[in-house]
């Protein structure tokens, strides 16, 4: 009888031990620690419509009277800049007033693009000619009418160049320091080139 309840408890003992094993086995198996996985992402910067090259044309910002600057398909190199009372227009003395002068740019044309410029009677290049206290000046009109400019509606094809005349009339006392010129562009916002006339 005593076997029999030692038996007995024997076999309630290994069940207990069993169980515990198994337990404790199910909490090992949680506890575990699991392998990290580190996951990397790279995002790719939005290109704003200023950093869009598309939307800028070439630029030679360091350009000097005597060098040639890049616009778009408008390559121009000024050649002189020159101040004076008068000039002639279409055969014609004008004076600028005691008050003003006119200051002329005078550049080499070059048309780089793929299709003609008129120089004269079109707008192929927005120009602005800026003082020293950063005033920004219109050219005259009818620069057809300056001698030695091309004449209204004359195309400039490409793979040509021309000598072309940006004249401005000032107050008598501005000091001129550069002049601005980009490529006309309907679709896009054009960066200006500027050129140093110091």
């Amino acid at each position: 009888m005593n076997a029999y309840i030692i038996g007995g408890a024997a076999v309630m003992a290994a069940g207990i031990i069993a169980t515990g094993i198994v337990i404790s086995g199910r909490s090992d198996d949680t506890a575990k620690p699991q392998p990290t996985v580190t996951v990397t992402e790279t995002v790719e910067p939005e290109v704003t419509a200023d950093e869009d090259p598309a939307a800028t044309t070439s630029q030679n910002a360091g350009a000097k009277v005597g060098e040639k600057a890049q616009n778009g398909g408008a390559a121009v190199k000024v050649t002189k800049v020159s101040e004076a009372d008068a000039i002639t227009l279409a055969g014609t003395r004008k004076s600028a007033g005691d008050d003003a002068k006119y200051v002329t740019v005078k550049t080499v044309v070059s048309n780089q693009g793929k299709t003609s410029m008129d120089l004269t009677c079109s707008l192929p290049i927005v120009n602005a000619l800026i003082d020293d206290q950063g005033r920004r000046f219109d050219t005259i009109e009818n620069l057809y009418d300056v001698a030695g400019n091309p004449e209204c509606n004359t195309q400039l094809q490409p793979g040509f160049d021309d000598a072309m005349q940006f004249v401005y009339r000032v107050p008598k006392d501005a000091v001129v320091t550069t002049w601005e010129f980009s490529e006309y562009d309907l679709e896009n916002e054009v960066t200006p080139t500027l050129v140093d006339l110091t």
